[in-house]
């Protein structure tokens, strides 16, 4: 999204954190990211949005993203949400991805898959190495 929004403004709105999430068999746990940047867009709010899209397809793989507007916000937003579209919902897993434009507004919603197991404590590496290797 950096590449398409700009590079400045990020660091102020972004939050990240991880959640309880429903399984269906016990705990589960969810990462979300939260990124707003209040500043001017490189163009208007479709071109960017367009743009984004077009990114999520050949970047990250993510095809059929449809752009949409939600003229109920103030000021309107041009909208990008995979993968039922606008306000469509997640994936059965939980994921989901969101990005809106605005004038001199941009965020980006992420929710990652809902995966078995304990939300980790604060600063606990994911994937820790063993510590009894030969």
């Amino acid at each position: 999204m950096k590449s398409v929004v700009g590079e400045a403004g990020w660091e102020e709105g972004t939050v990240s954190g991880w959640n309880d999430c429903s399984s269906g068999r016990g705990n589960a746990a969810q990462f979300s990211l939260t990124a707003i940047r209040k500043h001017s867009l490189p163009a208007a709010p479709d071109n960017v949005t367009r743009d984004v899209a077009e990114a999520l397809r050949s970047e990250v793989g993510l095809s059929g993203v449809p752009v949409q507007h939600d003229d109920t916000l103030r000021p309107p937003r041009t909208v990008v949400s995979y993968p039922n579209g606008y306000n469509g919902g997640t994936a059965a897993d939980g994921f989901g991805l969101e990005f809106q434009s605005g004038v001199d507004f941009a965020s980006l919603l992420i929710w990652g898959h809902c995966v078995p197991g304990e939300v980790p404590d604060l600063g606990t590496p994911l994937n820790p190495r063993p510590t009894d290797l030969p």
